[in-house]
């Protein structure tokens, strides 16, 4: 056979449109070889030649891979389609053959870098994800991470190869002697037979391993996240019917029954002098630290399975430590909003701080603003992050600070750079501001992925092999990165003390959303799962004055209710526009919502020892009792129907707040005249 070429002679014009039909063929057969190809190499090499092991080995590949088959196949027949469309014509023919290789080559490269991304987050590339990133510049350092010299190796090879062997393959081989008909019904025979025992294989033995999401094809996935973002109307909703009361739990302050009498004489008092001869005391300054990526379960506050934060473990003896505090979704953005306006973010799968750079509502530093205090709001990181920079501007801050306007500038990571500089910042105010009440909002950093340890700072077996945590390597740099911001929040506490501000002080220490490492559910990073490591976040109020001893409350709240919190500390009355609750009000509901927002929307209820967890996408239900589950093993929603149809009203009641909500932001009412 002559060299594979499309000639110029209107004579060889059917010639080329068969060769272009044989390009198309060999191409869609070496794009599924590779796609398994690389769905194996998630597998590895099997452990054993044998016989049995071998045969383990292939029906596994099978069952993760037969879903990627599907996809060559469709994707070939509409090239096909395309091409009989394009009748004799040359140009066309040739333009359709030559765009299906480019688009087969780059599906290829995808599929590598999509499946090192599931060996590391635990799922494939959506919309949502691709939306929220935002800024490259930013995450380098956690793609970086996983960015060795065997994946770009892969990453730039394999397309090459794959290019080189659809090209040799249609020059070498000869095109066969048998009729097409019989050559189609072989390749379609093969094509099934793989197809059956690929399904067969997953729904018998992977439909209920933590890693069956690796069977999905990722083109697919992105495809289909992005149709179901952009398709129709974005607000969540649930159809279930619920009580009017229920929308109660997301009622602005202002719209609220006054609470009595005794209640606001209770709040008022707080920090009334402690007899009448004693001078009058100024208002209280409020420090207020969020831990980036930090959960609950990852600090010592709970049940010290791990030694990270000794320094928050012993000042708890002058704090009161809320055990049942929760993020509503695993994204730095949306806690940030929450948690200065106390207003719960839209349930979308967008930066709210980019959605809605302006959105309307009273800030916690405006508040403390016109008392008369001075605000300051300092991070490790980088304000140009998700339009933070702007999001901030005019919330009540008289300075913004991030790693650009502090003393160390080089960055330990794309991120950021280490907490250290961040804490030199916040203590300098301290000193600085001894005669004037102040409001200090700092953000961590360091602990954000890929958990850059500090230069210099050895290491710790902090992880001891506690826990069965697949992803141990990333845990344990994480556990010695948040040991260390510990370490450094120590010197706030004795800045504070050497001030002789203690008395005069509240120290507010939560997290902006959780971690996930794999273990106890299949979940990597945040934002994944509602589960408690990617949404329990601690919370530690630090006040020696009115903590004598330390405190636990077993109180439920979120980020919503922290603002109201600080101010009821304060003695400051809520926000009229703000929908949280402080934790320390009696009549606080015993309930915090969550949700998660990927290609798929799964939303969650905490009410007393009852954990609801409700996914949109597939109509799946969970419920579980986290006084005798607290790692959510065992789920009770078949035993407990009316619970949890009482659960899913809540949620639904939720969803139609919200949607009110965001729908008054998109369509403010006019003013009156």
């Amino acid at each position: 056979m002559p060299p594979f070429r499309f000639s110029r002679s209107e004579s060889t014009v059917q010639m080329t449109t068969v060769r272009a039909a044989r390009l198309l063929g060999w191409s869609a057969v070496w794009l599924a070889v590779t796609l398994v190809a690389v769905k194996a190499s998630y597998l590895g090499r099997p452990d054993h030649l044998s016989g049995a092991d071998v045969l383990d080995y292939v029906r596994s590949v099978a069952a993760i891979s037969y879903v990627d088959v599907v996809f060559a196949a469709a994707t070939w027949s509409i090239a096909r389609l395309l091409l009989s469309a394009s009748g004799t014509r040359r140009v066309p023919a040739r333009l359709i053959s030559l765009a299906f290789v480019f688009f087969a080559a780059c599906a290829c490269l995808y599929a590598v870098a999509n499946v090192v991304m599931f060996g590391s987050f635990g799922g494939f590339v959506t919309y949502p994800l691709l939306a929220l990133i935002g800024s490259v510049r930013m995450i380098r350092s956690s793609v970086a991470t996983y960015l060795t010299w065997r994946v770009v190796t892969a990453l730039f090879a394999l397309p090459i190869l794959y290019v080189t062997a659809v090209f040799l393959t249609v020059r070498l081989v000869r095109p066969a002697s048998r009729p097409r008909w019989q050559r189609g019904t072989v390749l379609c025979a093969a094509l099934g037979i793989w197809v059956v025992f690929g399904q067969h294989s997953f729904a018998t033995e992977w439909s209920t391993r933590q890693g069956r999401r690796i069977a999905e094809n990722p083109h697919w996935v992105l495809l289909s996240s992005w149709w179901h973002a952009v398709s129709g109307d974005r607000a969540v909703r649930i159809s279930e019917r619920f009580a009017a009361d229920d929308l109660l739990d997301f009622q602005p302050a202002g719209l609220r029954q006054p609470p009595p009498p005794v209640e606001i004489i209770r709040k008022l008092s707080r920090w009334r002098p402690a007899t009448k001869a004693s001078a009058p005391r100024r208002p209280p300054n409020v420090i207020l630290i969020v831990l980036e990526s930090v959960g609950e379960r990852w600090t010592s506050l709970g049940d010290t399975l791990y030694d990270t934060t000794p320094t928050l473990k012993a000042e708890s003896a002058h704090a009161l430590v809320v055990d049942n505090f929760y993020a509503h979704i695993g994204r730095s953005s949306n806690s940030l909003s929450a948690i200065l306006l106390s207003a719960f973010p839209r349930l979308d799968f967008r930066d709210l701080t980019e959605e809605y750079p302006r959105l309307p509502g009273t800030s916690l530093a405006a508040v403390f603003h016109e008392r008369g205090y001075r605000t300051n709001f300092v991070t490790a990181s980088d304000l140009t992050w998700a339009g933070w920079d702007t999001f901030l501007d005019e919330r009540g801050f008289d300075q913004l600070r991030d790693f650009h306007g502090l003393a160390c500038t080089q960055p330990l990571s794309s991120w950021g750079v280490e907490d250290r500089c961040m804490i030199d910042a916040m203590v300098e105010y301290i000193g600085a501001n001894r005669d004037k009440p102040f409001f200090l909002m700092g953000w961590t950093e360091q602990t954000h992925h890929p958990y850059e340890p500090t230069p210099g700072v050895p290491l710790l077996d902090l992880a001891m092999q506690r826990e069965p945590v697949p992803d141990d390597w990333n845990l344990g740099r994480y556990l010695n990165v948040l040991r260390e911001t510990d370490r450094h929040l120590a010197r706030v506490f004795d800045a504070v003390r050497a001030a002789g501000l203690a008395d005069d002080t509240v120290i507010v220490i939560t997290g902006d959303h959780g971690q996930a490492f794999g273990y106890p559910h299949n979940g990597y990073m945040q934002g994944q799962n509602v589960y408690e490591e990617d949404v329990h976040v601690p919370l530690m109020i630090w006040s020696p004055r009115t903590y004598r001893t330390g405190a636990r409350s077993n109180a439920i709240g979120s980020h919503v209710d922290l603002a109201p919190t600080i101010a009821s500390l304060a003695g400051v009355a809520a926000a009229p526009d703000w929908q949280g609750h402080s934790v320390l009000d009696t009549a606080h509901a015993p309930r915090a919502y969550f949700y998660v927002a990927e290609d798929h929307f799964t939303l969650g209820v905490r009410e007393q020892n009852w954990k609801y967890i409700f996914n949109l996408r597939e109509g799946t239900e969970e419920l579980y009792d986290l006084a005798r589950d607290p790692l959510e093993q065992h789920n009770m929603a078949s035993l407990e129907p009316a619970r949890c149809a009482r659960l899913r009203q809540r949620l639904a009641a939720w969803t139609e707040a919200n949607r009110r909500q965001y729908e008054r932001v998109a369509h403010p009412a006019p003013a009156a005249d």
